[in-house]
């Protein structure tokens, strides 16, 4: 009687023991499955950087600022050193959403599959702007013969890759045309480069020059225009294949909901030179993409 009186509560023990260690198996999933979707709704959005990063920071976080309150998730705003860096990230998967030139989208995705979401309006006719400094006589490209020339980074399709096309397109071939040739990094060091006597001639971004001469960050006393290009696709806006499309379509509505209509809006919009964002295709960089290839930089 004694023992199966002790195999009872032998066998209590057990069912409670069961139970103890069910209920916390649960909790322990419990806190798994909140804490997971924490991790997954950070977005962390890199951007090209073609410009120091005090002007990036002041271009940028009201943006980055709207993307966190339309989508409801923290955003991370990430600069790297340097364009191969903001690749290597995105191919590494550590950041979401970042802004590309047409160039380095295009190795993006040939490398991770990067998906284009948005472009801005000024994207689909982008320039690049020639300068040198006053007081040179030249007045075309082909002037500048026997001269340093300066490029942005070797990355950029509005710093290198289409001026480099059009210069080819003159029959310009910069290392054989030039005394030398250099790539400064940025549009505002190629533009800087210019102006302190560097460079003799540089290329770069249109809207950064425009907006530099118009700042006062670049004399009008010390540079000018010697040719604008024929336009052309360039930046573009890509995100992770991989990346939820409940949080694509949010993000995809935080850039079309923009306005130049809001006054907050043109304000957003004014910093990234645009008045509103649109929709983009990848037939959009087929022209981009054959121009890469051609001169062996895809």
């Amino acid at each position: 009687m004694l023992s199966i009186v002790l195999q009872q509560i032998g066998s209590v023990r057990v069912q409670m023991f069961r139970k103890i260690l069910l209920f916390c198996l649960v909790l322990f999933v419990s806190a798994c499955a909140d804490e997971a979707p924490q991790e997954q709704l950070r977005l962390k959005v890199g951007i090209l950087p073609d410009k120091s990063i005090e002007v990036l920071r002041d271009e940028f976080q009201p943006l980055i600022d709207h993307l966190a309150a339309e989508t409801s998730m923290p955003v991370e705003l990430v600069i790297p050193e340097s364009y191969e860096q903001l690749l290597d990230l995105f191919v590494n998967n550590e950041v979401d959403l970042a802004f590309f030139g047409g160039l380095t989208f295009l190795q993006a995705q040939a490398k991770s599959g990067a998906v284009p979401l948005v472009t801005r309006d000024v994207d689909a006719r982008f320039t690049s702007i020639f300068l040198a400094r006053q007081g040179e006589s030249g007045s075309k490209v082909t002037d500048f013969t026997g001269r340093h020339f300066g490029f942005g980074s070797e990355l950029s399709t509005s710093g290198h890759l289409m001026p480099r096309y059009y210069m080819q397109s003159l029959g310009v071939d910069p290392e054989k045309f030039f005394s030398g040739v250099t790539y400064t990094g940025a549009h505002d060091n190629t533009a800087h480069a210019v102006a302190d006597g560097t460079v003799d001639l540089g290329v770069a971004n249109a809207l950064v020059v425009r907006r530099m001469l118009s700042s006062g960050a670049l004399d009008t006393d010390k540079v000018k225009i010697i040719w604008e290009t024929p336009p052309y696709t360039d930046y573009v806006w890509a995100i992770q294949s991989d990346v939820n499309g409940a949080v694509k379509e949010d993000i995809l509505e935080a850039f079309l909901s923009l306005s130049m209509a809001k006054a907050p809006d043109r304000v957003i919009l004014d910093k990234q030179n645009a008045r509103s964002f649109l929709p983009v295709r990848q037939e959009d960089f087929s022209k981009l993409r054959e121009l890469a290839k051609e001169l062996e930089l895809l």
